[in-house]
């Protein structure tokens, strides 16, 4: 429900977190998976030595799942449910 979402999210900017990644429903652990891990991969390495934001690390992830191999994992609703609440850009 929408109100445990916002409650859940609430609480770790409480805890000082600067950005949360939520999922307005219930998603594919495969393809979250990929979009975590690959999100995650782009803000550590960044691209091409330029750091990468959180928000553009997200939209990278699920631009390589829509160019997978696999036509299941590059269907939207595997991962479009995920959005980046809070700071997204780079300090």
């Amino acid at each position: 429900d929408t109100e445990t979402l916002s409650g859940l999210a609430r609480a770790f900017f409480y805890a000082h977190a600067r950005a949360v990644m939520v999922s307005h429903w219930a998603a594919d652990s495969q393809a979250t998976v990929a979009l975590v891990t690959g999100a995650v991969r782009y803000m550590q390495r960044g691209d091409l030595g330029r750091p990468v934001g959180r928000a553009d690390a997200l939209r990278r992830a699920m631009i390589d799942l829509v160019n997978a191999r696999s036509p299941r994992l590059a269907h939207p609703s595997l991962w479009a449910p995920f959005v980046l609440v809070g700071e997204g850009a780079l300090r």
